[in-house]
């Protein structure tokens, strides 16, 4: 099949309509990201269904793993998630994608391929549905790529992929989307954020966390020598720091605030820390690491300096 010629403007209108469209999932955002850095290095216009699986577990490894963004309504909780928590059990993991494809390699094998088998029959055709002349009814335009042959089933009810197979691009829309990327990418990342936004209620940072970009905290072992003069025991359990391991600990997580400063930072045993994970703790704490910065500003070293951050409210006397 030969793809029909398209303009730029044409490739421009059905992209940012299908990503404005009615949706109850986050899949065409991940498949759109998909294309987009695929087309960026693109060397082989015939994609199997197995590499984009393998794209959507890394989109969504951050998300669910470490972030818990909410992908859809919490009675629809997408395929996509379903399998990776079945694998991933755990409450919290706090590695980056690159180290868990190391360190577990047959768990993401496993994931990548329940999601080529369970994850794409709505969201590959659907991806190109667009409104057309006939009764405003959409069609799938298969504007950006077609299918490998014989690997797409279609009835009035029901749209099967064939998990073996795969989709062939088109290479004018290869070019449109290698040409335009950085602005696509931010279009995606933007929409994306104001689906989830609708979801995830009180979570911060929510585009950073979506495009990757929120790096992690910084090594904080000079902190702890700062601190250990001043801070014998627990933040939190008050158990004599001696007899325990010594955690660097943000009060307030750096996912929601992204820095590591000296006003935000305790020393806390391994067991508070390890159970606290990325949640806020309760008032009480909040309260007493005001305290403790009014107290020791002018003792602790860096603290005074890291508070002027925050304002004059903060660090004057």
């Amino acid at each position: 099949m030969e793809f029909q010629r398209r303009t730029d403007r044409e490739f421009l209108n059905a992209f940012l309509g299908i990503l404005s469209s009615r949706k109850n999932n986050t899949y065409k955002f991940a498949l759109a990201r998909f294309l987009l850095e695929y087309s960026q290095d693109c060397d082989d216009l015939q994609v199997r269904y197995s590499k984009i699986a393998q794209y959507f577990m890394k989109c969504y490894w951050m998300q669910e793993c470490k972030y818990k963004l909410r992908q859809g309504p919490a009675r629809q909780t997408p395929e996509v998630i379903s399998i990776i928590r079945k694998e991933f059990d755990r409450s919290y993991y706090p590695q980056t994608w690159a180290k868990i494809r190391q360190k577990e390699p047959q768990k993401i094998r496993r994931c990548v391929e329940q999601i080529t088998e369970k994850c794409f029959d709505d969201v590959i055709p659907r991806f190109q549905l667009v409104r057309g002349s006939s009764a405003g009814r959409a069609a799938e335009s298969r504007i950006f790529y077609d299918y490998l042959a014989l690997e797409y089933h279609d009835s009035a009810d029901n749209k099967k992929i064939d998990p073996r197979g795969g989709i062939r691009l088109n290479p004018a829309a290869v070019s449109f989307l290698k040409e335009n990327h950085v602005l696509l990418d931010m279009v995606v990342v933007l929409e994306w954020l104001r689906f989830l936004e609708g979801l995830n209620i009180g979570t911060p940072k929510l585009t950073s966390k979506i495009d990757g970009r929120l790096t992690g905290a910084r090594n904080q072992g000079a902190f702890k020598k700062y601190l250990a003069p001043h801070e014998k025991e627990c933040f939190y359990c008050k158990r004599p720091l001696a007899e325990a391991e010594i955690h660097v600990e943000h009060v307030i997580p750096f996912d929601y605030i992204g820095e590591t400063e000296m006003w935000n930072l305790v020393l806390a045993c391994q067991r508070c820390n390890c159970s606290k994970l990325g949640n806020l703790p309760p008032l009480t704490y909040i309260k007493k690491l005001i305290s403790r910065n009014m107290r020791d500003k002018y003792t602790i070293t860096r603290l005074e300096k890291s508070l002027r951050l925050l304002g004059d409210d903060f660090a004057g006397d």
